[in-house]
């Protein structure tokens, strides 16, 4: 009985690493599409992953009217003249290495978030152009 309640565990364990396996290799290798589909599925998560590391600087509206916004020069994201006289460093790469290597002011988020959080961060970024009145 003892053996039989081992492999049960074992073969439950093998499942469960597998699937975790075919999981992270479904999101690595997503194409930019889908990771934008995904995204937008957990915005509410990347919502709170911009509320609690980027908000504080760049606002909850992502306009950077905040104290620190001010101290650091943080970008008004809503404003499209910002997005065209910026265009060199707003690629889809360009962000991402902001974000993860920090610029200026900002600090770097390598360490503190994942490759996939940060481009979810970067598509959620990329919503707020154009939304000044």
């Amino acid at each position: 009985m003892k053996q039989i309640v081992t492999r049960l565990v074992v073969i439950s364990l093998f499942l469960s690493v597998s699937a975790l396996f075919l999981l992270d290799l479904t999101v690595t290798k997503a194409t930019p599409q889908q990771r934008r589909s995904v995204a937008r599925s957990s915005g509410t998560q990347v919502g709170d992953l911009f509320r609690n590391n980027c908000a504080r600087c760049h606002g909850a509206d992502g306009a950077g009217d905040t104290p620190l916004g001010h101290t650091y020069n943080a970008p008004d994201f809503t404003d499209s003249d910002w997005w065209r006289k910026h265009s060199d460093i707003t690629t889809t790469r360009s962000l991402v290495s902001i974000v993860s290597h920090g610029k200026g002011g900002m600090p770097a988020f390598s360490k503190k978030l994942t490759r996939g959080e940060i481009r979810h961060l970067v598509d959620y970024v990329r919503r707020f152009r154009n939304q000044k009145p």
